[in-house]
């Protein structure tokens, strides 16, 4: 048997695929508990539940007349977590929390209908286009955790701002080489 390593990049996968299946749970129960598939919403686990309590040995009531009423807590405001959020949107609409790729333009779908792939058209211009269409105008947020890296980059840095040196490796070699050896850099600043 081969012997399973442990790296983040496991763990992450691990840890979105348990997110996903975690998701479609919820928007399972969400739609089961509106009755929205053929079964009923509630299961017969409710019912026997039921029967239990009114089975069960009622308390004395004088013993409850002695307990003192504690009134409910009430908090300010209601601290939310994504997993709320997400559970309240499944509710609203179970298909709109495992929509993951935005719907492209009308202009971009039409391109599918114009011609056939061998002759460029068609299918590759779609697919084409599709791949110059950065990620964050395709998705609503990041599928990936290596998407996370560069995810709305362009908010913090202007495109003016980020040029490519004339020449590539030139760059590297002064900032590596020649200040940890002490030569000046030979005209590179």
């Amino acid at each position: 048997m081969a012997r399973y390593m442990a790296n983040t990049q496991a763990q992450k996968f691990w840890e979105e695929s348990i997110n996903k299946e975690e998701l479609a749970r919820l928007c399972w129960h969400a739609k089961l508990s509106r009755g929205e598939s053929g079964t009923q919403g509630k299961s017969r686990q409710y019912e026997v539940f039921r029967k239990k309590i009114e089975n069960a040995p009622r308390p004395n009531e004088e013993l409850m007349k002695k307990l003192p009423k504690v009134a409910a807590r009430q908090y300010h405001k209601k601290k939310t977590s994504t997993r709320d959020t997400l559970a309240e949107l499944a509710s609203k609409n179970p298909n709109a929390v495992l929509v993951e790729m935005r719907p492209c333009s009308p202009h971009t779908k039409e391109l599918l209908y114009q011609g056939f792939t061998k002759e460029g058209k068609g299918k590759y211009q779609y697919l084409r286009s599709r791949y110059h269409t950065i990620p964050e105008q395709k998705y609503t947020f990041p599928l990936l955790s290596s998407w996370e890296y560069g995810w709305r980059l362009e908010d913090v840095i202007k495109k003016e701002d980020i040029k490519k040196p004339q020449f590539g490796r030139t760059r590297m070699v002064a900032d590596t080489f020649y200040t940890r050896t002490g030569i000046p850099a030979l005209g590179c600043n």
